[in-house]
């Protein structure tokens, strides 16, 4: 895990981190590329994802400022980069929102990704958001 920025402008803070190629607490959800190279993401248990999020976002709440963003962002992008269907690459990243006390997530990724392992997307946002709201 590799730490890229972090950035407040005014009141929003804004802070990136990248999965490395060998960072297990992100990679283990996908499969092995098939044939065509795409990737799926495998049914499984995505406590270490949200386990190793939820300690580097705890980690940069540590900070203190003098004036306390309203917002804080974070933005996980993953090493794994993805054709989709009209030639653009597309990183699999993981966004979390800090706002009002609340944590949301979203979650980017390939059409392949999407058409193939939708539920399991949806899985993994829920148990990263049910993690950081506890």
């Amino acid at each position: 895990m590799k730490k890229l920025f972090d950035e407040t402008y005014e009141y929003n803070r804004t802070v990136w981190y990248l999965f490395e190629e060998d960072d297990n607490s992100m990679h283990y959800i996908f499969s092995q590329p098939n044939e065509y190279g795409g990737r799926i993401i495998s049914s499984g248990d995505y406590s270490i994802l949200a386990d190793s999020i939820k300690r580097l976002i705890a980690d940069d709440l540590q900070n203190t400022f003098e004036e306390k963003p309203t917002e804080t962002h974070w933005i996980f992008y993953s090493s794994i980069v993805d054709d989709d269907a009209i030639g653009d690459k597309v990183r699999f990243s993981i966004l979390v929102r800090l706002k009002n006390g609340s944590y949301s997530c979203n979650i980017n990724v390939s059409d392949y990704i999407f058409a193939t392992s939708f539920d399991e997307i949806i899985k993994i946002k829920n148990i990263i958001e049910a993690s950081l709201n506890l």
